[in-house]
């Protein structure tokens, strides 16, 4: 069943139909390869900028880096002048405890000497004690003293670099953390 009237009108059509244009606003015109002006512009005032600001930004840089060397540096040498004044601190208390350690030693002494001369003629004695009795008794009266500083025993006291750690603090930090962790897991369910 074919329609008459819709193939006469689609005969009409195509009989009065003229050729589509592919060009209607005229033929392929052409154009130049490369950038427009606007575009060359837009270009070179991009790379100046960018080299400006990278170079701007390496001068800020540097100044830095300079400044935080400078201070490196001062630091570095205040804690070299502090080291010097606390060795020259140690040095004179060790020279102070030298003089009266060495005080201390001619005042015995003196005093084991003169303890000798009062008691020589109990050696000459018969049956009385020996010259070495007597000195054993003299020095065990006046026996030494060994006053060491406060500056010397910190001087000899030796750190092995680790600390002694509380166990229960370890056992507390141990404790804590499971129970963060525990609390985390438990609020991650309930959020999902």
């Amino acid at each position: 069943m074919r329609d008459e009237e819709f193939d006469r009108i689609v005969q009409g059509l195509r009989a009065d139909a003229q050729p589509i244009d592919p060009t209607p606003y005229g033929g392929p015109q052409k154009t130049k390869p490369g950038l427009t002006k606007r575009g060359k512009i837009a270009l070179g005032v991009g790379a100046a900028v960018l080299a400006g600001g990278s170079l701007i930004g390496w001068q800020m840089h540097s100044a830095q880096v300079a400044e935080s060397e400078a201070k490196a540096e001062e630091i570095a040498l205040k804690v070299e002048a502090l080291e010097l004044e606390k060795l020259r601190e140690m040095n004179r208390a060790a020279e102070q405890s030298r003089k009266s350690d060495l005080s201390q030693a001619r005042v015995r002494q003196a005093a084991i000497d003169a303890c000798m001369k009062g008691s020589i003629g109990l050696t000459k004695e018969e049956g009385g004690p020996s010259r070495r009795d007597v000195e054993r008794d003299c020095q065990a009266r006046y026996p030494e003293q060994s006053d060491t500083s406060d500056m010397e025993a910190v001087s000899t006291v030796k750190d092995n670099g680790g600390g002694d750690v509380n166990g229960g603090l370890l056992l507390g930090g141990g404790a804590l953390a499971l129970v963060l962790v525990a609390a985390a897991k438990k609020a991650k369910r309930h959020e999902a």
